[in-house]
């Protein structure tokens, strides 16, 4: 393994995935099948990330956070652009604590999508997320608060 690659304690990495060098991953972190993890990039402790997610090399992905299957977090938003100012420019992508990521969804390049929100499956996010808010569709649209919802509400019992 490569010296700049960095794997906390008690990390499940499940068959076929691929961890460029520079990876930081934090304990207890699970990996799905047939993910690919490019370079420089930083997962928070207890994250999980399920089978076929693509993370691009600059993002940071923030402690208890779930990334369903089929994920795609894009850093480049013009890439092999005529102008040289664009060209291959890297925008990182921070996803902060606890937000979770359904099935599908893309996240464009320099989002940052805000701790405990929650996007919906097949969303694609082009605009930074506030922390709670629910967003869904194409372009993800805020439609709610997390805090609304009885699923992750604990108060409702």
């Amino acid at each position: 393994m490569d010296p700049s690659t960095i794997i906390g304690k008690n990390v499940l990495i499940r068959e076929f995935t691929i961890i460029r060098p520079g990876a930081k991953i934090g304990d207890d972190v699970k990996i799905g099948n047939y993910t690919i993890l490019c370079g420089a990039i930083v997962i928070g402790s207890r994250s999980r990330l399920n089978a076929f997610v693509y993370v691009s090399n600059g993002t940071t992905i923030g402690a208890d956070c779930f990334i369903g299957p089929r994920v795609t977090i894009l850093n480049v938003m013009f890439p092999q652009a005529s102008n040289p100012d664009y060209r291959n420019k890297i925008e990182g992508v921070i996803i902060e604590d606890r937000v979770k990521i359904g099935g599908g969804a893309i996240i464009s390049p320099g989002v940052r999508i805000g701790h405990d929100a929650l996007v919906g499956a097949g969303a694609v996010v082009t605009k930074d997320v506030p922390p709670f808010a629910v967003v869904v569709g194409v372009p993800a649209k805020v439609v709610g608060d997390v805090r609304d919802l009885s699923a992750y509400n604990m108060e409702s019992e």
